[in-house]
């Protein structure tokens, strides 16, 4: 259990072993400006897993063509056996949801559509949105 910590640097800086090190060791150490990334994961990780244990108000896939990262909505769900009943998070659209989202995908991607958003409601469903900016799309 940690925290990831992600550096944006210029292009100029001369990174080397030195300079992380020194960065790790900063970023470690008690100061008075505040508290070292190994004292805050205790406070922020109970935070982090009482949001993420919420059920989300829609269904969604975001992903990221540029960093490849993928983020599904939280579904709240009971799963019960003879012991007891537990809360099982399932992530992201339905399974029977997930083959409607490929034509949305092949006409946000089709260059000569050059459409940037598409929204599809049958019959016996509720709405389906997809929406693609720049290397993003979200449905």
């Amino acid at each position: 259990k940690s925290i990831m910590l992600v550096l944006i640097l210029d292009e100029d800086v001369q990174v080397d072993a030195r300079l992380l090190e020194s960065l790790r060791d900063s970023c470690n150490a008690a100061s008075g400006d505040g508290l070292s990334l190994a004292e805050l994961q205790p406070l922020i990780a109970p935070q982090y897993k009482e949001i993420m244990e919420q059920e989300d108000e829609y269904r969604f896939v975001y992903y990221n063509h540029t960093n490849h990262a993928l983020r599904l909505s939280n579904q709240a769900s009971m799963s019960r056996s003879l012991l007891r009943t537990t809360g099982v998070t399932s992530l992201g659209p339905k399974a029977a949801e997930k083959p409607l989202l490929t034509p949305l995908h092949a006409t946000l991607a089709d260059p000569k559509l050059k459409c940037r958003e598409v929204s599809w409601k049958s019959a016996d469903r509720g709405w389906i949105c997809a929406k693609r900016w720049c290397d993003r799309e979200f449905y």
